[in-house]
């Protein structure tokens, strides 16, 4: 299914500019300096000494036996935990589902058991993948729509040269969507028969503190990278860095140079105790080049409280609603800018090669941090869809919703705008739309505005990682008013300075929504949190065509 990610524009960007300033740090070594050695002097014959009496002799005292030093014992900084304990903890989950009268494995995943009684940690997309938070998190709509497993099961693998071996059924304990974690509890065996999980003697891990790693601390990860018939994978790698998360808190992910197979999610990360301190997840590309990410163990300590008080759990994090959404369409328009009152040229349908559409919505009754879910539609079929979480307050004037073909136009159509808001996602509003009629006109019933030299030049790009080219999500782009000092600005950023700025998908992509004016100096900057700035200056003549693309690339 084709995604876009068409968030809607928010004045957070404070927020998302706390990117790390890193002076470059020069290493100063200490110069030594060559002590020039004397040359040796010729001796002097010594003169023979004159005869005297010979003195009594007397014994020379007998020396006390010295103590042999004794050495101390080298202790390790650290001890190594054995691999083969840490294995024989980390197991695979078959998720089945119910298919032509038999279960069938639908997908895998990893996980680690953290109690002799069959209490496993893994994460809410392999056991819970419906789990409130979890589509928001990732912006996979796909998860809202799928179906929950009609059966977890647990293999184990006695031995790292032999794939898992399908042993126990287990049930769902807790999970939170908005973390991506699950807690599953071993009940029965294959056949369904309850099991007494208090003799079951299993081996596991135990828990250590996920805040007490650094920067360069070895990491070690094992999991079961595919499907089953495969066998165990284990990888090393250091503490990469940690990254927040909003909702959730500080160190809400680790970051590693380890590799982590997409399998391997839910699995085991530990430390060189052997300690579980983090879960590998999947979804990495937002970070760029060969860095993944784990989520703090920290965080899934409710979840096991609660497994093990059998009592049920509610995701913190996660905002259900208010019951009360609404977005009452006001009109389609050529494109959108909040400071000169919300629709510019606004109209009720597009020529043919038009190259996005914009509907605009006011809006009530919505809470900061509930998902959202818009869809767009071409005739019957399902074009794009984007899932994420609100955060433009409770009501508002206008907001836009955009549908692009990344530059190219987009196809002639009826086309239809939908949106759901809430913990249940409830339908709130729509609208509809024609692209390539011959009665396309807009509401002021005057030719459609060109997007060159009248309006100037329309921006659009994609921003990457150097080192690897992949796409960056979630990185920011800001066109700042002609005449900002771009290096005063970054000190103290203010949003009357911004003239217009957007955000990258997750393909990347971006698009400004407000042209730049030809014959006119823009500074810009664009950054995303882990890498260094990038800036400088934009700004376009007549001979400039009307819409250009750029690609920018971020450092580490």
């Amino acid at each position: 299914m084709k995604r876009i990610q068409n968030a809607p524009l928010q004045l957070f960007f404070l927020l998302l500019l706390l990117f790390s300033f890193t002076a470059m740090a020069c290493q100063l070594g200490s110069a030594l300096e060559a002590t020039p050695t004397p040359r040796a002097r010729e001796e002097e014959p010594e003169a023979e000494p004159e005869p005297t009496e010979e003195p009594p002799t007397v014994a020379a005292p007998t020396p006390e036996p010295e103590e042999p030093e004794v050495e101390e014992p080298i202790v390790p900084e650290e001890v190594i935990a054995p691999i083969e304990r840490l294995q024989a903890a980390t197991v695979q989950i078959f998720a089945k589902q119910v298919t032509n009268g038999r279960l069938q494995t639908i997908w895998t995943g990893s996980g680690t058991i953290l109690s002799p009684d069959g209490v496993i940690l893994t994460n809410a997309h392999v056991a819970a993948p419906s789990a409130p938070g979890l589509a928001t998190l990732y912006n996979d709509p796909e998860l809202l729509f799928g179906e929950e497993p009609d059966q977890l099961v647990v293999a184990l693998s006695d031995s790292a040269d032999r794939p898992p071996t399908e042993r126990y059924i287990a049930e769902l304990a807790a999970a939170d969507g908005s973390l991506d974690l699950a807690v599953i509890k071993i009940t029965a065996d294959l056949d369904g028969n309850p099991l007494d999980t208090g003799t079951l003697n299993l081996p596991f891990v135990e828990i250590g503190d996920a805040n007490s790693i650094r920067l360069g601390d070895e990491i070690r990860i094992l999991g079961y990278p595919g499907a089953g018939g495969e066998t165990i994978t284990f990888t090393r790698g250091n503490v990469a860095g940690f990254e927040s998360q909003p909702r959730v808190g500080d160190r809400a992910w680790i970051k590693t140079d380890a590799t982590i197979s997409p399998g391997n999610s839910g699995g085991l990360g530990v430390n060189a105790a052997g300690q579980i301190i983090g879960v590998p997840s999947f979804g990495q590309e937002a970070i760029g080049g060969a860095i993944n990410r784990m989520r703090s163990i920290n965080y899934a300590l409710p979840l096991l409280e609660a497994a093990a008080a059998s009592s049920s759990y509610k995701s913190p994090y996660v905002v259900t609603g208010t019951g009360q959404e609404t977005f009452n369409h006001l009109t389609w328009a050529d494109d959108y800018r909040d400071e000169d009152g919300c629709a510019i040229g606004p109209r009720s349908s597009y020529p043919s090669n038009t190259t996005f559409a914009v509907a605009i919505f006011e809006y009530s009754g919505l809470a900061d941090g509930e998902q959202v879910l818009v869809a767009w539609w071409l005739e019957d079929e399902l074009m794009s869809t984007v899932v994420f979480e609100w955060n433009e307050g409770v009501s508002g004037d206008c907001t836009p919703f955009y549908f692009h073909n990344y530059g190219d136009p987009i196809p002639n159509g009826n086309y239809a705008v939908e949106i759901y808001a809430g913990g249940d996602l409830e339908f709130v509003g729509m609208a509809e739309t024609a692209v390539g009629s011959s009665t396309a006109t807009n509401s002021n019933t005057t030719t459609p505005t060109d997007s060159g030299s009248k309006d100037g030049v329309r921006v659009e790009g994609e921003i990457l990682d150097a080192d690897s080219g992949k796409p960056l999500s979630g990185a920011v782009i800001f066109i700042l008013q002609p005449g900002t000092d771009l290096d005063a600005w970054l000190e103290n950023p203010t949003d009357a300075d911004v003239y217009t700025y957007a955000e990258t998908d997750q393909k990347g992509y971006f698009f400004l929504p407000q042209p730049l004016q030809r014959g006119v100096e823009y500074p810009g900057v664009a950054g995303l949190t882990g890498y260094y700035n990038t800036d400088g200056f934009l700004s376009f003549t007549a001979e400039d065509p009307d819409s250009i693309y750029l690609t920018l690339e971020l450092s580490k």
